[in-house]
């Protein structure tokens, strides 16, 4: 990751992105720098002929109607550019944003995010947004650098004398100011920090209503939110003081040259060596050369600000290690709605999505967790077309560790597992929708709708929505809701009770009609009744297969095969009644 933090490999390959369009909006910006040049030639024209000049090709009106037109062109590419500019910025911060997400997903079911919520809201808007100013600031500063040279050549010409009086102790004292700097850009990461702090505080009060509520740490929690609230103001006080200060420098700087400017050619102006035409033209370019002066340092500062936030991205989503995820080239679909998506082998784990299910078979799974003999091994089982496969086992014997091993929620360890005979190259990719659909012992559900969270995206024209909710035993809950579908859930589903959510979340995978469901003990929060309801209605289709990790009695007797778990291996395996004659290990778990 130094490495190509040293070379700046991020900040050229994100450059690298869209060349087209990055060379476009450099064009454009050389045109807006250019452009003033001409017009500080026609100004200085129109002041000389208005000051008695004779000898001018062109009339009082004509450099009218001319700098009007150079103005209206000016303005056209303006706006050409900002259209432009923006374009190149929403890719730019879309691929970022979308390497970012795309490498959670990827790390999913492993801890990807050691920070806060609100910490990692302000790496998605701040530190990307930071990339993004320092690439399209390059940009900017090129045009305006050659625009700075410009103006000094042709103001050399007219009289090298004022033009050095003039703008080398403006030079200084913006080299100074910028300089100074460094203290502002202290103070900013403070007020960062702090503000990443009261966003981190106010994420964690959120996903934690119900218990501040049982605790009674109400108080407390707006004691210390009103603390770090008091730790960001003062930092974001101190910002703008000193940012303020360093602009009234800059925003004199220019006052301060015109008086100089005036100074110095009174003189000139009387023995007629400089005319007004001379002064108006050194007044004209002023602003462009100290801007000039002004950009170069402030690009300094945004290029540091840049690695920053780029590192901190890394840090914030554990990818240093591979660090070239997250400048990776994707295609970016700004001015479309959605993209269609091809179940490509690449996309499916290495077999085709239409190739349903006959067998699944997993041979010699093995997973154990760092610096630890838990986990499974040698886990070995074949589950046909329309059976229940049920992994009942004791707390702690690896039944979760077991499914999220074989749906690529874990890392791969060794073994293998076979689609119809095919073995499956990469697990995550494959078992998803319309393969595999998963619901774990607490499903995470959204701050949203009931609709929405069982949809998740889908569209409601294009799937059994009806069917979906009747399955999973919630058409009596919706009419209890105030709003039905439309009620929204709150934070992480806290309107629902336990057994709503787990099968608000079975409602979701339903909806998507996938030939694999694999139930991480679903039913643990269910009565016995409404559990009843929802294995019959599901197991009701002789073609659904399912993998469920259970130790309730009721569903081993659905089961086609049992698996018992012990420290992680296989104990025993076979139908309800097998085992009720052959493990004493099953019959322990079922008296419990």
């Amino acid at each position: 990751m130094q490495q190509n933090l040293n070379k700046n490999h991020y900040l050229w390959s994100l450059i690298k992105y869209k060349p087209l369009l990055y060379t476009c909006t450099i064009f454009m910006r050389l045109l807006t720098g250019a452009i003033p040049l001409i017009e500080g030639m026609i100004i200085k024209e129109f002041f000389d002929i208005m000051g008695g000049k004779r000898g001018s090709m062109f009339k009082t009106y004509e450099l009218i109607a001319l700098i009007a037109l150079i103005t209206l062109i000016h303005i056209l590419i303006m706006r050409l550019y900002f259209k432009k500019s923006s374009l190149h910025g929403f890719y730019i911060c879309t691929l970022l944003r979308r390497n970012m997400l795309n490498s959670i997903f990827k790390n999913h079911g492993r801890k990807t995010i050691d920070n806060s919520v609100g910490e990692i809201i302000n790496s998605f808007r701040d530190d990307v947004s930071q990339i993004n100013t320092g690439i399209s600031w390059l940009s900017t500063l090129i045009g305006q650098i050659i625009r700075a040279i410009g103006a000094l050549i042709i103001l050399m010409f007219i009289d090298v004398k004022i033009t050095l009086l003039v703008f080398i102790p403006l030079a200084l004292v913006i080299i100074l100011a910028q300089k100074s700097e460094k203290n502002i850009e202290e103070k900013r990461e403070e007020g960062r920090k702090a503000t990443g702090a009261v966003n981190g505080a106010i994420g964690e009060i959120f996903e934690s209503i119900l218990s501040i509520k049982v605790s009674g740490a109400k108080k407390d929690l707006m004691r210390n939110l009103n603390m770090l609230n008091d730790k960001r103001y003062k930092a974001m006080i101190k910002d703008s003081m000193l940012t303020q200060l360093i602009d009234s420098i800059y925003n004199n700087a220019i006052n301060i040259g015109t008086g100089v400017i005036l100074l110095l050619g009174a003189g000139a102006i009387s023995s007629r060596s400089f005319t007004v035409g001379d002064f108006s033209i050194f007044v004209y370019y002023l602003a462009f050369v100290t801007d000039s002066i002004e950009s170069l340092g402030n690009f300094v500062v945004y290029f540091k600000q840049t690695k920053v936030g780029y590192k901190n991205i890394l840090s914030q989503i554990n990818i240093e290690e591979n660090s070239e995820i997250l400048v990776k080239h994707k295609g970016i679909y700004l001015n479309k709605y959605t993209e269609e998506k091809n179940y490509s082998d690449k996309e499916s784990g290495g077999l085709s999505c239409q190739n349903q299910l006959e067998t699944l078979e997993v041979r010699g799974l093995t997973y154990l967790y760092d610096e630890s003999e838990n986990g499974i091994k040698n886990i070995n089982f074949t589950l046909k077309k329309g059976e229940v496969l049920v992994i009942a086992g004791r707390t702690g014997s690896g039944k979760t560790t077991l499914v999220k091993s074989i749906i690529g929620l874990l890392p791969k360890g060794k073994g293998e597992i076979y689609w119809n005979g095919e073995k499956i190259r990469d697990r995550k990719k494959f078992f998803i929708p319309p393969i595999s659909a998963y619901t774990s012992q607490v499903p995470n559900l959204f701050s949203d709708t009931v609709k929405n969270n069982i949809l998740l995206g889908l569209s409601e024209k294009e799937v059994d929505l009806d069917g979906a909710i009747k399955t999973s035993v919630f058409e009596k809950d919706l009419e209890e809701l105030e709003n039905g579908l439309h009620t929204v859930i709150g934070t992480k589903g806290t309107k629902l009770s336990g057994g709503q959510m787990q099968r608000v979340a079975a409602a979701r995978m339903f909806v998507r009609n996938p030939q694999l469901l694999i139930f991480d003990d679903i039913s643990s929060a269910l009565d016995v009744v409404t559990e009843k309801l929802l294995w019959t209605r599901l197991l009701a289709n002789d073609e659904v297969s399912c993998i469920v990790v259970s130790n309730r009695r009721f569903i081993h007797e659905w089961a086609d095969n049992i698996i018992v778990l012990k420290d992680g291996a296989i104990e025993a395996q076979g139908t309800l009644n097998e085992l009720l004659k052959s493990s004493i290990e099953f019959r322990e778990i079922i008296a419990q």
